[in-house]
C-alpha cells in the first residue's frame, strides 16, 4: 500500500472514518508499524512507499543493489588472513608461490590449509575493490656480508603481476630482512591472488608471530 495524502481540512470540519483510515494505513507504513526485529530498517520501495529491509547477519554490510525491492541488501564482506607457522625454504632464482598452513580468520572459504594453500579465492558473490597485503621475513642473519637480489609481489590468476617490489640487490650481516607489500585491485568472483617470494640465496622464509609469511585480502566496497 502506497502513502495516501489527507484531504485539506478547515477548522469546523470533522475528521470522518476514511480520513481515520488514511491516517491508521500511513502510519503503519511508517517504521513502527513495519519493523519487526532489533536491526530491521525501512527503505522505500517506490514514490511513498516503504518496506521492511530485515536485519543482515552479524558482520555484513549494507549496499545498494537495484535488482532488490529496496534497491538495499545486506552483504557479507569478505576476508582472509592466512600465515604458516613452518619455515618455508624457496627454490632459489625464481618466483616462489608461499603456502599458508593455517589462518587467522576467513570469512567466507577463501582459502584453504590442504588444497592450494598460497591461493586466496574470491568468493561467488565477492566481486569487488580488495585491500590485499603479505610479508616474508628473510633468513638474511647468517649470510655474512654476502649480496643477493630479493623480491616480494602479488600475481593474479597464477600470471598477472598485481604489485610487485624487486628484486632489489641488497647486501646482509646479522639481520633478517622483512619484505612487506600491498595493492588495492578489482577482483571478480573466482579471481584468485598469490603471494610471491624471489631470492639468490639458499635461505628460508622465516616464520614469526603476526609477521611471517603471512597473506590477506578483504573486501572494501563495489567497483565504481
Amino acid at each position: 500500500m502506497a502513502f495516501a495524502s489527507m484531504p485539506a481540512k478547515i477548522a469546523s470540519d470533522t475528521l470522518t472514518l476514511g480520513n481515520y483510515n488514511t491516517l491508521r494505513d500511513n502510519f503503519e507504513l511508517t517504521a513502527p508499524g513495519l519493523v519487526t526485529t532489533k536491526g530491521d530498517i525501512v527503505a522505500a520501495t517506490a514514490a511513498n512507499a516503504t518496506s521492511r529491509l530485515a536485519v543482515g547477519a552479524s558482520g555484513s554490510v549494507l549496499v545498494p543493489a537495484t535488482g532488490e525491492a529496496t534497491g538495499l541488501k545486506w552483504h557479507i564482506a569478505p576476508t582472509c588472513r592466512a600465515y604458516n607457522d613452518a619455515a618455508i625454504d624457496p627454490a632459489t632464482s625464481s618466483w616462489v608461490t608461499l603456502t599458508f598452513n593455517q589462518e587467522r580468520w576467513d570469512s567466507d572459504a577463501m582459502h584453504s590449509t590442504s588444497v592450494n594453500a598460497g591461493r586466496l579465492t574470491i568468493p561467488s558473490s565477492g566481486d569487488g575493490i580488495y585491500m590485499i597485503d603479505g610479508g616474508a621475513l628473510f633468513d638474511t642473519s647468517g649470510v655474512g656480508g654476502g649480496t643477493a637480489y630479493y623480491g616480494i609481489r602479488v600475481i593474479l590468476g597464477g600470471a598477472t603481476v598485481i604489485k610487485q617490489i624487486g628484486p632489489v640487490e641488497i647486501t646482509q650481516d646479522t639481520h633478517d630482512m622483512g619484505m612487506a607489500i600491498s595493492a588495492l585491485y578489482n577482483l571478480a568472483a573466482t579471481n584468485y591472488v598469490e603471494l610471491q617470494v624471489f631470492t639468490t640465496a639458499d635461505i628460508n622464509i622465516l616464520s614469526t608471530a603476526n609477521v611471517s609469511p603471512e597473506f590477506g585480502a578483504t573486501w572494501l566496497r563495489k567497483a565504481p
